[in-house]
């Protein structure tokens, strides 16, 4: 959605609704039978179908989708796909925190979690509920749908984005790191965490163009980092109580990254509109290809290097600093190789 659509419909509203009503008591039936945990799957070849499809749930597919449609199609929809994904990150991770759910039994065996995987299933060193990778397929799938359904075929890419969000919420299970509470929950929390911001997104970008840049800039600067160690400061073990004792975990949660993208990705954002003002629409299409090729090359070279340094830094601080990194280079790098390139 770009700052200048509408609002969700009621009609939207209502479907939405009856939608997480009709999951709501579909999936507390499930539990009352007892059926929590049925969906784990003993197979080795359908869970290792299944972690492929659970990627579709992982940051750095949500970092290629951002990047695409930034550097493609549309930056303000690509800010928007962003903010989406992080206010919902940020949500699961505050009340993952305040739950402490452990994860089911076919997750982590704490004999084993030094090895790279549980035979019994994934090891992941977190609290169970509200599941993440699902929370935030529909924060980001979602988002998408609702920006696409009244494309031409308006049906088509709502449907094959639903079609995704529920692979990657019945892989949590079949794969064994959560269960069905916690997908319910992941799913439950997103959905309202993705109406709320469609609505309230248009009002709040309406006030926030009014503000000058450095307000602009101060805003972002005490957003990202106020909240980020609002988290990390009342939840500083962040699930590590969940491990055996020898074993440490540095660098967890995802209130640094919440921060580090806000950050980033935010000024970078700001300032390319004020100085830059790239627009994608402008280039052809083999333009727009090898700007894609440039822009996922520095991408993920920046990525995976910052990602090799996390042993020798190795602190939720690092990860801040290398995500708003990655945003910045995204947002406001990238665009100014561009203009240099074809002078938009």
């Amino acid at each position: 959605m770009t700052e200048n659509e509408g609002k969700l419909s009621k009609r939207g509203w209502f479907i939405n609704i009856i939608l997480l009503v009709i999951i709501l008591v579909v999936g507390l039936i499930m539990l009352a039978s007892g059926l929590n945990e049925a969906f784990y799957s003993s197979s080795s070849t359908v869970r290792s179908i299944f972690k492929i499809i659970t990627n579709l749930g992982e940051p750095l597919v949500f970092i290629v989708l951002v990047a695409v449609f930034f550097i493609a199609y549309d930056k303000k929809f690509a800010k928007n796909l962003a903010v989406s994904l992080m206010i919902t990150v940020y949500i699961n991770e505050f009340l993952k925190n305040i739950f402490k759910d452990p994860r089911p039994a076919t997750n982590a065996d704490p004999d084993k979690i030094t090895l790279p995987e549980n035979p019994a299933g994934l090891v992941e060193p977190s609290y169970g509920f509200p599941s993440g990778h699902t929370q935030d397929a529909v924060g980001t799938w979602g988002y998408l749908a609702y920006h696409f359904k009244d494309k031409p075929k308006p049906l088509v890419i709502p449907i094959i984005m639903s079609v995704i969000i529920f692979l990657v919420a019945i892989s949590r299970m079949i794969i064994g790191v959560h269960d069905l509470q916690d997908v319910l929950g992941g799913f439950s929390f997103g959905l309202v965490a993705l109406l709320l911001f469609i609505y309230l997104e248009p009002i709040v970008t309406e006030k926030v163009n009014t503000f000058s840049l450095n307000v602009k800039i101060l805003l972002l600067v005490v957003i990202s980092v106020g909240l980020s160690l609002l988290g990390i400061f009342l939840f500083p073990t962040s699930g590590t109580d969940l491990l055996p004792t020898p074993v440490a975990l540095s660098d967890t949660g995802n209130f640094a990254l919440f921060g580090g993208v806000i950050l980033g990705f935010g000024i970078g954002y700001v300032l390319e509109n004020e100085k830059i003002q790239y627009d994608p629409s402008k280039l052809k299409a083999k333009q727009k290809i090898l700007a894609l090729i440039i822009g996922l090359v520095l991408i993920f070279v920046l990525f995976f290097a910052l990602e090799a340094l996390k042993g020798v830094f190795d602190s939720v601080f690092y990860r801040f600093a290398r995500y708003a990194l990655v945003g910045f280079v995204l947002a406001y790098i990238l665009p100014l190789i561009f203009n240099k390139i074809w002078k938009n």
